[in-house]
């Protein structure tokens, strides 16, 4: 009778919906620390920066078996706004970056990867208030950046745009696999150790956003900041939805207006400029 007591009280600690093979300090533990979200985020970005890395480190190989004679600082210049290159190196990025992604989310009990990484649908409704809060605030800046005289479209695009010689790969890379690699890992892993830490809501949707701006380095400090702002907005939608679905729609919408601004520019301005 001792142990039938014993075994019901179990039983009422245990969590409603909690699998008998996971204890509820298990369920209690929800996502990484602040501290090993960092740490995992690391690996993550020096995974990033290395393929890289290694990717232009090929082709400036290759074309100095071509040229011996390349001046390989101008040569290295050029390769930052070359669009072709900038595909491959998203795409080979890819599967990577969400790949650690997904592991890291995965090894830590008692949260799927569902809920980790914020794969819940708040319907079409939500999505679609969202993506015209994107619209206003892209035609707010750029009528801002109007005003102050400075180019709605930076010369590094223009410059991708014409270097990448089959534009359905731009499309395809910069609408479809930038937004879906980027917001898993900032709006997804990173957001949602920092938003369980001390630091809360506020504190991940302005470091998450620091940290997107600060890897944007082919922008000026304006460019940047417009980055953040728009970080900003990608984070509140995070945080207001509780999905990770709007702010990979926004950031894909963000990068569908920026490249319809530059074919627009390209009408105008035949040769950019």
């Amino acid at each position: 009778m001792m142990n039938l007591e014993t075994n019901d009280n179990v039983e009422e600690e245990q969590k409603p919906g909690l699998p008998l093979h996971l204890s509820a300090q298990d369920e209690a533990a929800g996502p990484w620390g602040f501290w090993p979200t960092i740490g995992f985020s690391a690996i993550i970005s020096i995974v990033f920066f290395l393929i890289q890395v290694v990717i232009i480190a090929a082709v400036t190989i290759a074309a100095l078996f071509r040229d011996p004679k390349l001046d390989i600082n101008q040569f290295a210049d050029s390769l930052l706004t070359n669009g072709l290159l900038q595909i491959i190196v998203v795409c080979a990025v890819a599967p990577f970056t969400i790949g650690l992604t997904v592991l890291f989310a995965k090894i830590r009990k008692g949260i799927t990867i569902k809920q980790y990484l914020g794969f819940h649908n708040p319907g079409w409704k939500e999505i679609l208030k969202w993506c015209l809060v994107v619209v206003l605030f892209v035609g707010c800046f750029d009528i801002l950046t109007f005003f102050i005289k400075r180019p709605i479209v930076p010369e590094f695009m223009v410059s991708m745009y014409t270097t990448v010689y089959f534009t359905p790969l731009l499309w395809f890379a910069f609408v479809i696999i930038a937004p879906l690699t980027e917001e898993i890992f900032f709006r997804g892993f990173l957001f949602e150790g920092i938003r369980n830490s001390k630091l809360g809501p506020a504190g991940a949707i302005v470091i998450t956003s620091l940290a997107w701006s600060a890897m944007h380095t082919q922008y000026d400090a304006y460019g940047m900041g417009a980055v953040f702002l728009g970080g900003l907005l990608l984070g509140f939608a995070r945080t207001k939805s509780n999905s990770i679905y709007p702010p990979i729609v926004m950031h894909a919408l963000q990068n569908v207006i920026a490249t319809i601004e530059v074919v627009i520019y390209l009408k105008i301005v035949p040769n950019g400029g």
